[in-house]
């Protein structure tokens, strides 16, 4: 079967018909599972990683803050949840979380400006001007974190299976059209899909596992991994060990051979008094 992620953009609440469609395939629902689990592995609270997502930064928040460790925690989380069932996921970091997964149906639910005032006055009571300003505010901080994070703007459509304009289609028909995609064949697991998300899983672990650990966790290691076999590359300081990233990348369950390509630097020649 088919993985199933689901953005509804910025206008609504689709749980509900998320729930309705997991259960037509007989697949687990998970929203903000996934985002209970990345704050336990970045060691931050949930309310922490949730409005690291969803507020507008500061110009000077985004220069200062390291978005990797988020970004590798809901990795781990996403990859380890796709792998142990089949799930539909409703949010709107799942589409960018399986990269190059074929299995993957990458769902944009959407609608003109005119129907998002609609729900969001009836979901919030406010007036237009207050609803549109939270629309616009809610619409923007979610496309700068993201793209911060992926390096991708959700507004672009390649990346969906499945575009679907809310204003023009019930939550019924919506529900028909996304299980149906789901069940072609073009989206069911082959061997090498498997074989890819297994691959994805495995890297974002070791990435996670190194997060553990106060010296490694603000290095950019790089992590490739293929059937077990796992090549690390970074540029490091002096401080670091290559022997201690390697030993700990061998730690994580799956790991057969790791290869290294790790450069330490030497530390820098302080200015004399």
């Amino acid at each position: 079967m088919a993985i199933v992620t689901i953005f509804s953009g910025t206008f609504g609440d689709d749980e509900e018909l998320t729930k309705n469609i997991a259960e037509s395939l007989n697949c687990r629902c998970v929203g903000r599972d996934i985002l209970a689990d990345a704050a336990r592995r970045a060691e931050v609270p949930e309310a922490k990683l949730d409005e690291i997502l969803e507020k507008e930064p500061r110009w000077w928040e985004v220069w200062q803050e390291n978005l990797r460790p988020y970004r590798i925690a809901l990795q781990a989380a996403m990859t380890e949840a796709a792998l142990a069932e089949n799930l539909v996921y409703y949010g709107h970091v799942g589409h960018a979380l399986l990269p190059g997964i074929r299995h993957v149906v990458r769902v944009l639910l959407t609608a003109p400006m005119e129907f998002r005032l609609e729900q969001v006055r009836a979901r919030q009571g406010l007036d237009t001007n207050a609803a549109r300003r939270y629309i616009q505010h809610v619409e923007r901080a979610r496309t700068r974190r993201l793209m911060a994070l992926f390096g991708r703007d959700w507004r672009d459509p390649e990346q969906y299976a499945v575009i679907l304009n809310r204003a023009q289609i019930t939550s019924t028909g919506a529900e028909k059209v996304i299980a149906y995609t789901a069940q072609l064949f073009d989206y069911q697991p082959t061997a090498e899909s498997r074989q890819a998300l297994e691959d994805l899983a495995l890297m974002s672990r070791i990435e996670a596992h190194l997060l553990a650990f106060p010296r490694l966790r603000d290095l950019n290691i790089g992590v490739r991994a293929v059937q077990g076999q796992v090549t690390l590359s970074a540029l490091i300081p002096h401080a670091v060990s290559p022997d201690e990233i390697i030993q700990r990348a061998k730690e994580v369950p799956g790991v057969k051979k790791v290869t290294a390509d790790i450069v330490s630097l030497p530390s820098r020649v302080l200015p004399a008094g």
